[in-house]
């Protein structure tokens, strides 16, 4: 088995998920950001549109060894060799833009309405944090003994 253009990758974790209608994507932290997920989505398309490029001139790498050309021809070699990185290259590119298309698609009128943000940490009351202030500068602390 050869090495495919995903073989020499870093991306080595799971895949993203980049639907943005979905309330864990919109919650986590790093990913609240609309910004952040189209930048991811465009980078996976740009990714995508790379590795089915790198993978396509594998395909025509392949198909021109010495004994392939040997055996068929220079001319054979290069016709398959297109070929099949041409099939490659489009299998690969539609997977991509289909992950990407999908997590932009406009919610349908049947999808949940989206989760409000749960507040991380409750607001601070200021009030309340005077008060503590006050009462210790009125009763500071004995100083340690020991």
């Amino acid at each position: 088995m050869t090495a495919t253009a995903k073989d020499r990758t870093m991306d080595r974790r799971e895949p993203e998920d980049m639907d943005v209608r979905k309330a864990s994507a919109r919650l986590r932290s790093a990913g609240s950001a609309q910004s952040r997920r189209s930048i991811v989505a465009a980078t996976e398309l740009l990714g995508g549109i790379a590795n089915a490029t790198a993978d396509a001139f594998q395909s025509l790498n392949l198909a021109l060894t010495p004994d392939s050309v040997t055996r068929s021809g220079l001319t054979t070699c290069v016709y398959v060799g297109i070929r099949e990185g041409n099939v490659r290259f489009l299998e690969d590119l539609s997977r991509t833009s289909r992950r990407v298309f999908d997590a932009f698609r406009p919610p349908e009128p049947d999808d949940p309405a989206p989760a409000a943000p749960e507040e991380i940490t409750q607001p601070l009351d200021y009030q309340r944090l005077a008060k503590l202030v006050a009462s210790e500068m009125r009763d500071p602390e004995p100083p340690p003994t020991g």
